[in-house]
């Protein structure tokens, strides 16, 4: 994060707020301050800016601030308190507090301030609880103005896909994750056919409508969990967690199938050549993409218009037994272990009833008894969703409403699939995909990675 951008950034969002706002970087120097900050520290701010405390506050009260600011970085929570300020004989009251900024991945990369001036009498009555809860307010802006100026230094303007800064700031995560738990971890490498020819007969202009085109029928495929990159000139990137190589290879066929089908005119119909690769474990990411490469390379040799599946695969062995045809068992490992005893009870006995499933499919016995398994273990992830989203909302789990509304569609998806199964329409083979590795393996492993750093803070809070 840049001083100068944030600077650009954040004065459209907070300089017209009436709490003194301001953030600095983790080493205590200022990246913004807004107007009514001046009042709060008593000097302009052009002492403020890429400064620290210490060089402008008298030496006790940096002390004081810097001290919050460690214990804020250091706990991953915010506080607040009161501060008294002498200054031209007068005392000043303010409300002040501080939190740490989180990136995606929940480290820290800067603290934010929010102080609110306060009366004698409003430290004394409701006022100060409104005042409180003008901090708050002003406190998601703020959080609101370093998203909106990520999501600015993160994405291609052109496409809105990531750029290249934000995919290779995410990469190693991917991976250090992947290797961790035994997720498998796939990415598709996909370019643009006779994009050269494209440009020299049409411009650039309608070169920059078929990239945007070809991104937006990229993302109507993908998943929340998957990312696309605009990689440079034609070429993307798909990176798909917790995904192997099969699945990988069914959304390339459907990207590839997506565009060829789609007509841009004048130019008429596009075509994109895809190559597969899932991550191997101990490899690089260079080595990784250079096999997605080559793959995509293939595809272009044999004609375009297709995918080609680099051969190599291993780490989706790790964590599935692959039995006949498509089928897999599922395998329970202690690194899917969230810490919260109740909830890592419910995920192991949810991988067993998946595998119970698929041992009456792969059995061949009758439809009401593998129907009776279906319903059993549907029940058994509505209790554990029930009961998960108890103990997050008890933790203050931030994410608890995107995570209820994605539980509330899988199970209202299951249902919809049980009336289907039931009616003959569709095949055993497509419930237990669905059940075992959408619902359970992927949302397992997948969005619920998200709240795990709270649940390994929190093992004491027990479900309803």
């Amino acid at each position: 994060m840049e001083i100068d951008d944030v600077r650009d950034i954040l004065p459209l969002f907070l300089n017209h707020s009436h709490a003194a706002v301001a953030i600095k970087d983790l080493e205590g120097r200022y990246l913004f301050a807004n107007g009514e900050y001046q009042r709060y520290v008593g000097v302009g701010l052009e002492r403020v800016f890429g400064q620290r405390d210490e060089l402008f506050l008298d030496a006790e009260r940096a002390r004081i601030a810097h001290e919050a600011e460690q214990a804020v970085l250091k706990s991953g929570r915010g506080r607040s308190a009161d501060e008294c300020i002498v200054r031209d004989g007068a005392t000043l009251s303010f409300l002040v507090a501080r939190f740490p900024i989180l990136d995606e991945h929940h480290q820290a990369i800067a603290v934010g301030i929010i102080a609110m001036e306060i009366t004698q009498q409003q430290r004394d009555s409701a006022a100060a609880e409104r005042a409180l809860k003008e901090a708050q307010l002003v406190n998601s802006q703020l959080r609101g103005a370093i998203f909106a100026l990520e999501e600015l230094a993160s994405t291609d303007r052109l496409t809105n896909a990531w750029n290249r800064r934000r995919y290779e700031e995410t990469i190693e995560g991917e991976i250090h994750r992947s290797a961790r738990y035994g997720h498998p971890l796939s990415m598709l490498l996909i370019d643009v056919d006779h994009f050269k020819r494209i440009n020299d007969l049409h411009g650039h202009q309608e070169g920059d409508r078929v990239l945007v085109q070809v991104s937006t029928l990229i993302r109507a495929i993908l998943r929340k969990s998957d990312s696309l990159t605009r990689w440079g000139g034609e070429e993307f990137i798909v990176l798909m967690p917790n995904t192997g190589l099969g699945r990988a290879r069914a959304t390339a066929q459907r990207i590839c199938e997506a565009v060829a089908a789609h007509a841009l005119e004048p130019i008429g119909h596009l075509t994109v050549s895809i190559g597969v690769a899932e991550y191997l474990p101990s490899e690089t990411h260079t080595e990784w993409l250079a096999r997605a490469d080559r793959a995509m390379y293939r595809a272009k040799d044999a004609g375009r218009n297709r995918i080609d599946v680099d051969p190599a695969r291993s780490m989706t062995q790790n964590h599935v037994e692959h039995l006949e045809g498509n089928f897999v068992q599922l395998v329970w490992k202690e690194a899917f272990r969230c810490g919260h005893p109740v909830i890592d009870r419910q995920h192991e006995q949810l991988f067993a009833r998946a595998n119970e499933l698929l041992d009456a499919v792969m059995s061949g016995r009758p439809k009401d008894e593998v129907l009776g398994v279906v319903e059993q273990l549907i029940s058994e992830v509505a209790r554990h969703f029930s009961d998960e989203e108890w103990i997050l909302d008890a933790m203050a789990y931030s994410g608890l409403n995107d995570h209820r509304v994605e539980h509330a569609g899988l199970i209202s998806r299951c249902h919809a699939l049980v009336n289907e199964f039931e009616a003959g329409v569709l095949p055993v083979g497509e419930v237990f995909q669905f059940l075992a590795h959408e619902l359970v393996t992927r949302h397992i492993l997948g969005s619920d990675r998200d709240y795990f750093p709270l649940t390994q803070m929190h093992p004491e809070v027990s479900g309803s």
